[in-house]
């Protein structure tokens, strides 16, 4: 990333927000030094539970969660260590080409592997109003 968006999220890296969507679990987006936005979902005790016992291979649930994305219309990739997909996010781009939006961990893959087209769509259009919101501040 260019030296000027390397600036604009210096001294953010600790903030974080919550990301409430319909449908899906309370989530929370950070933005780390590097300009890179994760979404991760918050769990309660029982639903981690439930997800240890549903989830058995982080390959195939990100191909799964992938899937969901690809019929939501929104553009990603796995991350190599397949516990996190990166989203091709509109209107927020990063001068190297580089994702800037990474959905990470179980929990948020696997809700979004089962979740509605329209549930993820407006997981992404919140994480990028945020996204926007920090980058005009």
């Amino acid at each position: 990333m260019a030296d000027g968006n390397q600036r604009i999220y210096q001294g953010r890296a600790d903030a974080a927000q919550a990301l409430l969507v319909e449908g899906l679990p309370p989530c929370i987006i950070t933005v780390t030094a590097d300009g890179t936005w994760h979404v991760t979902a918050q769990l309660a005790a029982g639903e981690q539970a439930a997800l240890a016992a549903a989830v058995t291979h982080p390959d195939t649930l990100c191909q799964r969660a992938q899937h969901a994305l690809g019929l939501a219309g929104i553009g990603s990739r796995i991350a190599p260590e397949y516990t996190a997909i990166g989203v091709y996010t509109p209107g927020v781009s990063s001068s190297s080409g580089t994702i800037l939006l990474v959905l990470e961990g179980r929990a948020m893959l696997c809700w979004v592997s089962r979740a509605r087209s329209d549930t993820i769509q407006a997981l992404i259009a919140a994480a990028t109003e945020v996204m926007r919101s920090v980058c005009r501040s």
